[in-house]
């Protein structure tokens, strides 16, 4: 990577996230949070009926542990693998996803130039987990 690539600054942002938060530590309560959120959304909480959210929440720490520089692998499923056994995943559950996110960003006091970068790291797969609605 470097410094005028896009990821570069990607990466930066996610590593100035982390120290931000402290640690893992915050980040597992803050993925917490978000979760407990989404399953009690009226738009996405059927995807985690009876699930463990907690576990669901740790493992996505990890992703982000490890796009935050603070790991050197992740040994988890890709997003595309870690979604494919669950109902459909339309643009507005994305799209709901996202706003939850910000909203827990927000309430959290994350500085918005950080929380952007998180939710623009979110964003890139979109592609990989959103089944298109055909017309």
């Amino acid at each position: 990577m470097q410094p005028h690539d896009p990821a570069f600054f990607m990466r930066n942002a996610l590593e100035s996230l982390y120290q931000h938060l402290g640690g893992e530590s915050e980040l597992k309560r803050i993925m917490r949070l978000f979760y407990e959120r989404m399953a009690a959304d009226v738009m996405l909480g059927f995807f985690f009926f009876g699930r463990d959210l907690h576990a669901i929440a740790d493992r996505q720490s990890d992703f982000l542990l490890r796009a935050m520089g603070a790991r050197s692998s992740y040994s988890g499923r890709p997003p595309a693998q870690a979604h494919e056994k669950l109902p459909p995943i339309l643009p507005g559950h994305f799209d709901r996803r996202a706003v939850i996110l910000s909203e827990v960003l927000r309430d959290q006091a994350i500085p918005p130039e950080l929380a952007k970068a998180w939710l623009d790291f979110e964003a890139a797969f979109r592609d990989a987990v959103v089944t298109e609605q055909k017309p």
